[in-house]
């Protein structure tokens, strides 16, 4: 993902950005029409909690392969929001990456709508998100929750790759939390953790009333995640060993 903000000028900018956003909007696009797609109605039911959590946990693991290296697979505002707050992505491109992860989500969940017209005229509600077996302000609570927890895997291997620590499992590590926060809040508030995934397919089927617990509950989740890593769980950087503190280095030599 670039971070070098020498170069001045839109036109300087849209070079060094135009890739990122691209890979923002169809990472985020496939993310949704995969994802999503496996909760389209089996014989006329919802299908088990099982579908949504591998099927958007492995879709995010490839396309962390995928587009990582390109834009650093964000898909989501809300890990937008924690790079900008860890000091990884700057304010501009940072709002291009949320409008390039909206634009996407609402073409993924387009593409699957054109693509099984069927399912959406069932009578059921797909595809959207909607508080489950909580109230609206519980469900808030625990979009929040989830997201903090995906903020704090994001701010703890950013950390370990400043370190230098080339980490080959990133991909698999993020597939897993994902699949694990959807089952453990799926029923309660269907797991959204993203406010572009939700923000889709509201725009395409009409927006409900609690709409507002996918923005306030993941973003505020993120912040809180991103600020509590940043500030007390981040360890500080080792200073560097003193010159008689370094092996074999002979005092009388100085």
């Amino acid at each position: 993902m670039p971070t070098d903000d020498s170069e001045r000028g839109l036109a300087a900018w849209l070079r060094r950005w135009w890739r990122p956003l691209v890979a923002e909007v169809v990472a985020t696009a496939l993310l949704v029409l995969l994802g999503v797609a496996a909760l389209l109605p089996v014989d006329g039911k919802h299908p088990p909690l099982t579908h949504p959590a591998f099927a958007f946990g492995l879709v995010v693991l490839a396309n962390v392969e995928a587009f990582g290296p390109t834009s650093g697979a964000h898909m989501n505002p809300s890990v937008t929001l924690a790079a900008l707050l860890d000091g990884r992505i700057g304010p501009v491109a940072a709002a291009a990456y949320v409008v390039a992860q909206i634009f996407g989500a609402t073409l993924g969940f387009g593409a699957l709508m054109a693509l099984a017209p069927d399912a959406f005229n069932s009578g059921l509600h797909v595809g959207g998100n909607a508080p489950g077996s909580v109230g609206v302000v519980a469900a808030a609570g625990v979009e929040a929750l989830l997201t903090g927890v995906l903020a704090l895997l994001c701010c703890a291997i950013w950390r370990a790759h400043d370190e230098g620590k080339q980490d080959p499992t990133v991909s698999i590590k993020f597939g897993l939390t994902i699949a694990g926060l959807v089952y453990a809040g799926g029923v309660m508030s269907s797991a959204s953790l993203n406010p572009a995934r939700s923000f889709g397919p509201a725009l395409l089927l009409g927006f409900r009333s609690d709409h507002w617990v996918y923005w306030v509950g993941p973003l505020g989740g993120s912040a809180l995640g991103t600020l509590l890593h940043r500030y007390v769980l981040r360890p500080s950087r080792a200073a560097p060993p003193r010159a008689e503190d370094l092996p074999l280095h002979d005092k009388a030599d100085r």
